[in-house]
């Protein structure tokens, strides 16, 4: 049977973790974790094997330790996951005619015109997680349906190293079981509040008996959370969609409020981050500066450039003015983190020839010894600081 739309999403298992194995064979089968040492380190990626433990991504690595104190802890390592990345990407666009890459290691493929040559979408699946595996040693998992939501669910409900059909007609049916978080749009709030209610899968979303409580909560987007309940789902798949953001961020080793080093060490991420952009060709149009306090409170400023900017003297005046409005009184600090969002290709003619020039070289230096080697000159104090 010919599909009507056919779309693959694969899903590389534990990316970061996996790299670190690929990386490092003599790794397979420990509990591998990626992230910063502690006292105040965070879990950035778990591998399996250490997720076996209760080790999660995002916990504090003092608490991976307790409950697994023989975890081996790896640095992230940025410029191996890229290389991965960069060789997942030849793969996806070697088999298919269109592919978009959501994050460095989520991806949709557009295949309903290839039905003929691939009739058994299994068979598609087996074929994109082999040939990944075969570029760079990392295993993913596949979920196949007539639509991305249900794609990226039927994935999510198999890893690691699974593959799920779910066929058309049945993607109602598949949902109905699934727990209502699954659901794209319902975050950690909105699904304590249905559970309070009483609805705990996404089949519940479409029971009639539960019309005014859902109108109440959800309001004119209760009719696009019944349709993708029911998995009707429409969204494109977009060829070769540049990822929307990038970021650093850092948990100090002791809580901070100088507004100085926090400065400084939003600039050193600027700088890094900028390089990226430039390495990348793209450009920035906003920025998000994030803060979380003592008492673990999380604030944000987000701000837009006037254009899309990817160099950083030109973009750090609105970060710092970010940071200030961000900073009260008398409180301190243990988190600070800065993105560069809305991410465009870089406008040409975004610098003056001799400025391009001058870029280009300071980015080759960068390339060879890190953000932090130097700046370009001719460049006031005030403007790099």
């Amino acid at each position: 049977m010919r599909w009507p739309r056919q779309i693959l999403f694969g899903d590389v298992d534990a990316m970061f973790a996996s790299a670190a194995i690929v990386k490092d064979p003599s790794l397979a089968g420990k509990p591998v974790a990626v992230g910063g040492p502690p006292p105040r380190g965070i879990i950035a990626a778990a591998s399996y094997a250490v997720r076996a433990f209760g080790v999660r991504s995002a916990m504090p690595t003092v608490e991976a330790f307790r409950l697994c104190p023989g975890i081996v802890l790896i640095p992230p390592d940025r410029p191996l996951y890229r290389r991965l990345h960069e060789q997942m990407q030849a793969v996806t666009g070697r088999l298919f005619p269109v592919t978009e890459w959501t994050s460095i290691d989520e991806f949709y493929a557009e295949t309903t015109d290839l039905q003929t040559l691939y009739p058994d979408p299994a068979a598609t699946g087996r074929l994109v997680k082999e040939a990944i595996f075969a570029a760079t040693g990392l295993r993913c998992t596949i979920g196949a349906a007539t639509g991305k939501i249900v794609a990226k669910i039927a994935a999510d409900t198999n890893k690691p190293d699974g593959l799920v059909v779910v066929s058309p007609g049945m993607e109602a049916a598949f949902l109905a079981g699934q727990p209502v978080r699954a659901l794209p749009g319902i975050g950690p709030k909105t699904g304590a509040r249905l559970q309070s209610l009483g609805l705990r899968t996404i089949g519940d979303l479409l029971d009639e008996r539960w019309d005014q409580p859902l109108r109440h909560l959800f309001g004119p987007r209760l009719h696009w959370i019944r349709e993708a309940a029911r998995g009707l789902d429409h969204e494109p798949v977009v060829a070769d969609r540049e990822s929307k953001s990038m970021s650093h961020e850092t948990t100090f080793e002791h809580d901070t409020r100088d507004r100085v080093y926090l400065e400084q060490v939003l600039h050193g991420f600027l700088r890094t981050l900028a390089a990226e952009l430039r390495q990348d060709g793209l450009a920035a149009a906003a920025i998000a500066v994030k803060l979380k306090d003592s008492h673990f409170t999380i604030t944000s400023r987000q701000r837009r450039f006037p254009r899309p900017l990817n160099y950083d003297p030109d973009m750090w005046p609105t970060i710092r003015q970010a940071l200030q409005e961000l900073m009260k009184p008398a409180t301190f600090y243990r988190l600070a983190g800065l993105a560069l969002t809305s991410l465009t290709p870089a406008p040409s003619g975004l610098f003056d020839q001799r400025r391009s020039k001058a870029i280009e070289a300071m980015d080759a230096i960068i390339a060879r010894h890190g953000a932090t080697v130097m700046g370009l000159g001719g460049v006031s104090k005030s403007e790099e600081e």
